[in-house]
């Protein structure tokens, strides 16, 4: 026996104030990626986030989220021993880097060898003094657009002379995808819910 078809059908009542919803969850959106998401993460959010990028062997993760008045893309969370050092400060230009190049084409990136290559923008690695040996970077979408990119990474400092950590493969990109993609649209339903006055602001 199948199981039943679970289907629920928009209201038509409600159809009208559509657009109107649709215009302040935008702006709403704007505004917590300008100022304020560190607080609006909530912490469930960022457990997935740590777990996810654990569960793939990432030596750390971060959610960047692109700031449009400087032209870069801004580390909001990082799940790293040295977060405080870099989140909200560094900018990643959008003109530069691979994380860049994910904002821009929308498209995922699984890389070994990271350091390595011409296209890795190392200007956070010379700040943190280390190497970064393996990315995936995923887009971020929230509200519908691209608003970012989560990242993780293998690392190691440069006067080590041994093998590069493990790297990456398709399945850990997958699994970075999947949980980049459910942060997003738990964040979207929490800001949909206070705009809508169903939620705490606490």
């Amino acid at each position: 026996m199948s199981p039943a078809r679970f289907t629920v059908m928009p209201e038509e009542k409600f159809a009208p104030l559509r657009p109107a919803v649709e215009a302040r969850l935008r702006e709403a959106v704007q505004q917590v990626c300008r100022e304020g998401f560190e607080a609006f993460l909530d912490f469930g959010s960022q457990v997935l986030l740590a777990k996810a990028f654990g569960h793939v062997g990432a030596h750390e993760g971060t959610l960047w989220l692109v700031d449009d008045t400087v032209g870069a893309l801004v580390p909001r969370f990082n799940t790293g021993a040295r977060a405080a050092e870099f989140v909200g400060q560094f900018q990643q230009p959008l003109n530069s880097g691979l994380i860049s190049y994910v904002f821009h084409s929308e498209q995922p990136l699984c890389e070994n060898g990271v350091y390595r290559g011409g296209k890795y923008d190392k200007a956070l690695d010379k700040q943190l003094g280390l190497l970064t040996c393996a990315m995936i970077a995923v887009p971020f979408i929230f509200g519908g657009e691209v608003r970012g990119v989560v990242s993780c990474v293998q690392l190691k400092k440069p006067e080590e002379i041994e093998a590069d950590p493990s790297g990456f493969d398709d399945e850990h990109l997958r699994e970075i995808q999947l949980v980049a993609d459910a942060v997003g649209r738990l964040l979207e339903g929490k800001l949909l819910r206070l705009c809508l006055g169903m939620e705490g602001q606490g």
